[in-house]
């Protein structure tokens, strides 16, 4: 019998080494340390770029009134409440200003709320006319130069426009 027990207790003590270890050394017990939480804002906020912008917001991907009433506080510059939306942001390859302005919004909201993408102009600008976005930030030079006004013309899109504060 005593065999036994410690044939368990070592094979036991095995298993434990074999999982434990690897989940510690992954960062698995954060959890216990406090992590990261999920409506924690970041905690460097990007300033914004210079210049005009213009924030295109799909209607039809936000439904709740409220909800879209405090995206258009939040990118108006205003104070807002817990938006329990999360969104996906689209700039255009190459307008860097409006990229950073992205990153600046992002940077005000808890961690994953908004992810960034930046798509080829051309193709982005397809797929927006489609309405196959959720809000995009284009810089007032970049919707010159692509006919922006075509997006959001006659369609379903409300839009926001971001000036400098200085201009």
């Amino acid at each position: 019998m005593p065999r036994v027990i410690k044939h368990i207790a070592v094979c036991l003590a095995g298993v434990l080494l074999l999982i434990v270890i690897p989940f510690a050394l992954a960062g698995g017990f954060s959890f216990f340390s406090g992590g990261t939480d999920a409506v924690s804002s970041a905690s460097v906020v990007i300033d914004k770029p210079s210049g005009s912008y213009t924030v295109l917001i799909n209607r039809d991907r936000h439904k709740n009134e409220s909800d879209l009433a405090a995206w258009h506080e939040f990118f108006s510059g205003g104070e807002f409440e817990i938006i329990f939306d999360d969104i996906e942001c689209v700039t255009l390859q190459g307008d860097t200003g409006a990229l950073t302005l992205a990153q600046s919004f992002m940077s005000r909201l808890p961690e994953n709320q908004m992810k960034v993408t930046t798509g080829d102009a051309v193709l982005t600008l397809s797929k927006a006319e489609n309405g196959r976005f959720d809000m995009m930030i284009v810089s007032a030079e970049a919707a010159e130069k692509y006919g922006v006004l075509d997006i959001y013309d006659g369609k379903n899109v409300d839009v926001i426009a971001v000036e400098d504060e200085t201009a």
